[in-house]
């Protein structure tokens, strides 16, 4: 038998949440990894319920716990389950992971195969000690995606719609990224995001489509229209239908109006009791910005006073789920001891998993203490890759200003005093006006602009001389060139 068999064996009501996975694991690979998540938490339920085992919690990471902790599973299979977990959170949020179309596709793949197997074991757990059918995988095909258009242009399906939009918003994204990317590396070079804007209006279009009967569709729309993807930008009329897909229970709608609550944004005043209710119906769908956003929550006091346990145990479980700011913060969290004991080993690892995964204040602390040989053997050539990443993918005016000081103080295999003046420009143009950073940055300019002056009087260096016109005769930054 092949492996969609396999999964109906086990349990007719996986099929079609199996299927519709393996069916737009090519060509929508976010929405196969949503619906493999789906299956994790389905499986977790069945297995507690098959214990007649009593869940505290309606978090899948929770429940994966409570199950290993019974013996219910054991922690293979548990890392299998989670695994599962963290690769539909990945689909949830392909931007906040920085992957790329072809990586969603091959984790999606991958994570289809692997759902097959997750099955095949746990087949013995809830068919009484049998064991699973001899079975094999059958490979996916590229038939779902041109059945997918033809539902939603000639069928006018909501769903269809839905699937288009989310291939088209996920394709721009990962093109925006791209592009802004190639401009950064390129001299900072006005970044060329008209492709990604042309996919974002057709994303929009079927988000619009299929939002009066899709709940999904809705929210998407919602955000469609708060961030003008369709050409027109209605806050407004955004926030109704986020809180319209809030109050049915989408969890994305549900951690933004929590987020909104909490930052006081989008015509909402700070309201903390508010924010709480919401991230918490969206944690307990395992949404993991819901989560990290809770860490930062209980994290700063805003019920009152800081609770550092609650905050580290939510930012370790949205860290669980793969979600890299929460694992830079409860990094973070380990290395002062906020919340618990110090751990500044635990607290490394997670600093390099949010590293690995781009996330920018990851990659420059990983940065610092590689230059400085802070918990690592010094690297000073991988300290600047670091940091180059850092900028790259953030545009951080705080990684530009350590690499250049690096050049300044000759700390680096290679020093550049024209890459290390650049940066140092840069570095003041992208920091907040009036923040600490941007009153360091000002005060230190003039003393390291010297070393310009210093390198000119024995040159006539066309590009240290262009480098030098960036600050004024005292040596601070000029204001750019309109």
């Amino acid at each position: 038998m092949n492996d969609l068999e396999l999964v109906r064996r086990l349990d007719r009501r996986l099929v079609d949440d199996y299927r519709l996975a393996r069916n737009y694991c090519l060509d929508v690979p976010t929405f196969a990894l949503v619906h493999l998540r789906s299956i994790a938490h389905r499986l977790t339920t069945w297995l507690g319920e098959h214990a007649e085992l009593e869940f505290h919690s309606k978090n899948l990471y929770d429940r994966i716990e409570q199950l290993a902790r019974a013996k219910v599973i054991d922690m293979r299979l548990a890392r299998k389950l989670h695994k599962l977990r963290g690769d539909g959170n990945k689909g949830a949020h392909p931007e906040k992971y920085h992957l790329s179309l072809e990586q969603l596709v091959q984790l999606a793949r991958k994570s289809v195969k692997d759902t097959a197997r997750l099955c095949a074991e746990v087949y013995p757990l809830l068919h009484n000690g049998d064991a699973a059918p001899e079975w094999q995988f059958e490979p996916v095909d590229v038939v779902a995606g041109r059945e997918l258009c033809y539902r939603a242009i000639m069928e006018d399906d909501p769903e269809a719609q839905y699937l288009v939009g989310l291939s088209l918003k996920a394709r721009a994204l990962m093109q925006q990224e791209r592009a802004r990317s190639f401009a950064m590396a390129n001299d900072g070079l006005a970044p060329d995001l008209s492709g990604a804007r042309r996919e974002l209006e057709q994303a929009a279009y079927w988000f619009h489509r299929a939002a009066p009967s899709h709940p999904a569709a809705r929210f998407e729309h919602g955000v469609a229209l708060l961030n003008g993807y369709g050409a027109e930008r209605d806050p407004q009329a955004a926030v109704r239908l986020i809180e319209e897909a809030a109050e049915q229970g989408v969890a994305d709608a549900l951690a933004l109006v929590g987020y909104f609550h909490l930052a006081g944004s989008q015509g909402y005043g700070p309201d903390p009791v508010k924010a709480e209710q919401y991230l918490r119906l969206a944690a307990d769908q395992d949404q993991p910005e819901a989560m990290a956003n809770l860490g930062v929550l209980y994290y700063q006091g805003l019920l009152g006073t800081p609770d550092l346990a609650q905050a580290r145990a939510c930012s370790e479980q949205a860290a669980l789920a793969g979600y890299p700011h929460a694992q830079y913060h409860l990094a973070v969290m380990l290395f002062a001891g906020d919340g618990g004991e110090a751990d500044p080993g635990s607290g490394l690892a997670w600093l390099q998993q949010a590293a690995e995964q781009h996330y920018p204040d990851a990659l420059a602390d990983l940065a610092q203490r590689t230059l400085d040989g802070d918990g690592v053997d010094p690297n000073p050539a991988a300290a600047v890759a670091l940091y180059q990443e850092a900028i790259r993918y953030g545009r951080l005016p705080r990684a530009m200003f350590e690499l250049a000081l690096a050049h300044f103080d000759g700390e680096v295999p290679e020093r550049d005093l024209i890459e290390a003046g650049q940066l140092l420009y840069q570095s003041y143009r992208h920091a907040v006006p009036e923040s600490e950073l941007a009153e360091a940055i000002w005060q230190m300019t003039p003393e390291l602009v010297t070393q310009l002056d210093q390198a000119l009087a024995f040159s006539d260096d066309e590009a240290l001389q262009r480098t030098r016109a960036l600050f004024d005769e005292a040596g601070y930054p000029l204001e750019p060139v309109q």
